[in-house]
């Protein structure tokens, strides 16, 4: 005789993940009511980006919790949206095999870039990288005004996946020349710890 056992975690062992994506007009306590929302639904925040974008609110969030505070979260956050009048999105992540190996994960490094007005040169940018097989993990840009003469500047921030058998020296000479070409100022270093 043959028996078989099937297990199965309960629900409430296996943490989910919950991403977030929120947009709507800024008030001085938004961060505070998203943040009370997490915590009073007892899960936690792994990542958070969250910023103002002209008059308007912008944040993107990763939490995880057991289930049924996830949907507890979801329940709080909706209320949350309705009050604030926000736009207020929710997605639960699948979970992923992580990379077991740094061949997989690749190197993490920092771009950072400086220009003297807009550039339209973030798309080159992206597609100089993606043709050597970098994966662009965070982008940030903003437009600010130079002291003294007041003329548009402009900063963008990447954290970027070099896979780990690419010699680091022939990229850097190689991005160093794209960025004469563009007549951008950049640097590309490892991200430090």
């Amino acid at each position: 005789m043959m028996v078989n056992f099937n297990f199965c975690l309960s629900p409430a062992t296996n943490p989910m993940q919950l991403a977030i994506t929120v947009l709507g007009e800024n008030h001085p306590d938004i961060i505070i009511e998203l943040t009370r929302s997490i915590k009073d639904a007892k899960c936690t925040t792994l990542e958070s980006r969250m910023t103002e974008l002209g008059t308007l609110f912008a944040g993107h969030i990763l939490v995880e919790g057991n289930w049924n505070h996830i949907a507890r979260l979801e329940n709080s956050l909706e209320t949350l949206g309705n009050r604030f009048k926000l736009k207020i999105h929710q997605f639960r992540v699948q979970e992923q095999e992580t990379a077991s190996t740094e061949d997989e994960q690749g190197l993490p490094y920092a771009i950072d870039i400086y220009a003297t007005d807009e550039i339209h040169h973030i798309h080159d940018l992206s597609d100089f990288l993606a043709s050597r097989g970098i994966t662009i993990l965070d982008l940030s840009t903003s437009r600010y005004p130079a002291p003294y003469t007041g003329s548009p500047l402009f900063l963008a921030h990447m954290i970027v996946r070099i896979p780990s058998g690419m010699r680091i020296v022939s990229l850097r000479d190689e991005f160093l020349d794209f960025c004469d070409q563009m007549n951008l100022d950049a640097i590309l270093e490892p991200i430090k710890r």
